[in-house]
């Protein structure tokens, strides 16, 4: 065959594979009919994976019904008013996934009839496949088309990027590995190119100006190309090589990247790393509040299958690096492999993988020289084949490097065949967007936990409190806070607050106490009172002006409350955070270890056995690990009985029949608002229920 044909055919199979894997998942195999048709839209289509999915396409839709991702120009930028209202804030983010989408958009509405919607969804099951290929020509400039076809496939099918570039996980995960490779690939041609290096060069600039349009964190890449080529040079120093030749190629790369990034969007590398180290080492405060990143669970520890790629990764760079230090070896083996590559490729996968066992959420940045060192090992592998004295081995070792390939790719194919989605919301929550978009007025706020304000914002087209894009935030630990305790006025205080003037009176109060944990004290002292109790609060007790009391009490006790409440289900399974968050000790900067979990049970007897170790009884109440709790609640549909337990125990249980759930929780948060309106769903003193569907209901002070 033809080498241009079989280089075509190996684009096509690495695409394809990575492609039509991707798209199984629309089908939602690991659940029933019943649990599809909850999940998909009226086309058939699973909703968005995650909340940040839906942020994006907020945005794209902005520019594609306005021109700019804001939903107004302030000052003269594109101002975001849905999210973190009030004030909300400007649109800083990377364009380069709302440009492509709009682009793909208009390309597919040519040929058919498709809505915006839909355009994003299928985008990432695009671009996803397309990092296998010049992944699969780094593998192949040092070790042959079949090696570089492994790692191609492998690549792609990578559990977790494979994951973050689903059809409907329309984030900037897509472009994270395709460009970092494709700066690599271009800047190591240029580096083992002797003439003609400034066009390599020139693409590999390119690629990293583009990348810096895609992900915030693109300077990381840039990085281990600076510091690769520091030790690389250490490395000729040592050896006594000259070094000027390679020292202009760096220098060339350094300002022509600096030149475009500037030009398309201006590095400010200080942010950048401070968030990536707020992720990554999850500090418990930042600037006296909680870190909420601590809660989002892809920046905890990681899982077995990313680990199986990234060791697989490091056993092929021990084996190269074997290989490296043995110079005839290596003109046998890799006679075309340079030192600055192994050097980069090493640094990567170091760098790599520290961050990745710090925090799963950056296994990305490890996956690339992962995959690339895996194809190396199959091409050593072929080469020590063909040069084995053994005849037989040396005949028929394309035969044999063939079928590791094909076992290698269809473990990795079943692998992600077998992993189940779940779109991060249902039709119950769409139903209860749609009501808030027809019923209520456009000024009217929604409060709900973090991770639904996205998807709310761009669905009811309402802005809300909180959301996914501004996590480390006051206004974070106090929608916790005012869902954790017992006194719903201090709660509907804190709501009030918020969502008329934002955190003016939290950052005006620390301002004058120059005391976090005293300026908590007093708003909780004066939020859950009127308007004149709190003014005789802040003069009496806490000798305050009358001229900074009149103005902190404009922000805290407006009088309106355009507010609405949404809770579903689903925030029963982070019941925890709220407990840890809502209940932060400001003088020892923690949170509180409270007692919460939940437990499934398949039983339907009259004794119940819960993943928690809840052990009910339908008559007597519930024990949890043999201990009884203060009192045992069981809800089933509108129904409640609650059962007395031991005074003296520290614990309560809450059983709801209807989702087969059991749920340990502290008896001081027993009477929550958390509880009243998340876990029971029951109206209380100055909250009642306004819509309510089967797991989503939206609430609203009576």
């Amino acid at each position: 065959m033809d080498e241009r044909l079989k280089i075509y055919t190996i684009i096509l199979i690495i695409f394809f594979t990575g492609f039509f894997t991707r798209l199984e998942t629309v089908e939602l195999k690991c659940m029933n009919s019943t649990e599809k048709a909850h999940f998909t839209d009226e086309k058939g289509l699973p909703y968005m994976y995650e909340p940040d999915s839906y942020y994006n396409y907020r945005l794209a839709a902005n520019i594609l019904n306005h021109g700019h991702p804001g939903d107004k120009i302030i000052n003269g930028e594109p101002w975001d008013l849905h999210s973190c209202y009030p004030p909300g804030g400007p649109v800083d983010y990377p364009p380069l996934i709302l440009w492509i989408s709009i682009i793909f958009y208009k390309f597919l509405d040519i040929f058919t009839s498709i809505d915006f919607m839909e355009a994003c969804f299928w985008l990432p099951a695009i671009i996803g496949p397309l990092a296998g290929i010049p992944t699969f020509f780094i593998v192949r400039r040092y070790v042959g088309n079949l090696p570089g076809l492994l790692a191609g496939i492998l690549l792609v099918l990578a559990p977790f990027y494979f994951s973050r570039t689903l059809p409907g996980f329309f984030d900037t995960d897509m472009f994270n590995i395709l460009f970092p490779v494709l700066i690599v690939f271009f800047f190591c041609k240029a580096t083992e190119t002797n003439k003609n290096y400034m066009r390599p060069i020139i693409l590999s600039s390119i690629s990293l100006a583009i990348f810096s349009l895609a992900w915030n964190g693109w300077p990381y890449i840039f990085c281990i190309i600076i510091i690769s080529s520091i030790f690389y040079m250490i490395f000729l120093k040592i050896k006594r090589k000259e070094i000027v030749g390679f020292a202009k190629k760096v220098i060339a790369f350094i300002i022509i990247s600096t030149l475009f990034t500037t030009l398309l969007r201006p590095p400010d590398y200080i942010p950048i790393f401070q968030g990536f180290f707020n992720m990554v080492f999850k500090p418990e405060y930042v600037g006296n509040w909680p870190n909420a990143y601590k809660s989002v669970s892809e920046l905890q520890a990681p899982g077995f299958e990313g680990l199986l790629n990234i060791g697989l990764g490091l056993f092929g760079a021990i084996i190269l690096g074997s290989i490296m230090l043995r110079e005839k070896v290596r003109r046998v083996h890799l006679p075309h492999f340079s030192w600055y590559f192994f050097i980069l490729i090493l640094t990567w996968i170091i760098l790599g993988s520290i961050a990745y066992f710090l925090s799963a959420r950056f296994a990305l940045l490890a996956i690339p020289p992962a995959m690339i060192l895996v194809g190396l090992l199959i091409g050593i592998m072929n080469s020590y084949l063909k040069h084995s004295p053994f005849r037989r081995l040396n005949q028929h070792r394309k035969v044999l490097i063939s079928f590791v390939v094909i076992l290698l790719s269809t473990l990795s194919i079943l692998q992600v065949s077998g992993t189940c989605f779940k779109p991060c919301l249902d039709d119950d929550f769409l139903l209860a967007c749609a009501w808030i978009k027809n019923e209520t007025s456009p000024s009217t706020v929604v409060i709900t936990e973090w991770s639904y304000g996205s998807p709310l914002a761009a669905l009811s087209q309402r802005p809300v409190l909180i959301d996914n894009t501004r996590q480390v935030d006051p206004r974070s630990y106090w929608v916790d806070h005012a869902f954790a305790v017992d006194n719903e006025s201090l709660s509907i205080g804190i709501f009030s607050m918020l969502s008329t003037s934002g955190n003016k009176a939290i950052e005006l109060l620390d301002k004058k106490t120059k005391n976090t944990s005293l300026t908590v004290t007093i708003l909780d002292d004066i939020l859950g009172v009127d308007k004149k109790e709190a003014e005789k609060i802040l003069q009496e007790k806490y000798k305050m002006d009358p001229n900074f009391t009149k103005e902190l009490l404009s922000y805290t006790h407006p009088t309106n409350k355009p507010f609405i409440i949404l809770t579903c289900d689903d925030m029963i399974l982070a019941g925890k955070w709220c407990v840890y968050y809502g209940f932060w000790d400001f003088n020892k900067s923690q949170g509180y270890n409270y007692t919460y979990s939940v437990g499934l049970s398949n039983d339907t007897g009259q004794i119940r056995h819960y993943a928690n170790n809840v052990t009910l009884n339908l008559e007597d109440g519930g024990l949890w690990q043999n201990k009884k709790p203060y009192n045992t609640i069981i809800k089933n549909g509108d129904s409640k009985r609650i059962i007395a337990g031991d005074d003296k125990s520290n614990f309560s249980i809450i059983v709801l029949l209807d989702k087969n759930w059991a749920i340990i929780l502290d008896r001081s948060f027993q009477d929550s608002l958390f509880v009243k309106l998340v876990i029971l769903k029951e109206e209380t003193e100055h909250i009642k229920p306004i819509y309510k569907n089967n797991s989503t209901t939206i609430w609203a002070v009576k």
